[in-house]
């Protein structure tokens, strides 16, 4: 079995933003509470200001940090170096 190579999503991609924990996800199903819809180049390498909060529902608790940023994402493609949290 061959690992996928990570390859972050262009800057341009749509993503959704959790006003619960402030998790990005790509499927605005992906999360508890849509806060809004944005383009990846409004937050991607901007530093996180909250450390990373679980799924308030506790149904979406896969979750990946950037280690370049610290901003959280569901969707670690819609980051530059994920590791799992």
């Amino acid at each position: 079995m061959t690992q996928r190579q990570h390859v972050p999503l262009s800057k341009e991609t749509p993503a959704y933003t959790c006003a619960n924990c402030g998790a990005l996800a790509l499927d605005p199903n992906n999360i508890c509470k849509v806060q809004g819809l944005g383009k990846k180049k409004d937050w991607c390498g901007i530093k996180g200001s909250l450390p990373p909060k679980s799924c308030h529902t506790h149904t979406h608790n896969d979750r990946w940090q950037c280690v370049k940023c610290g901003q959280t994402a569901v969707n670690p493609d819609l980051l530059c170096e994920p590791t799992k949290l």
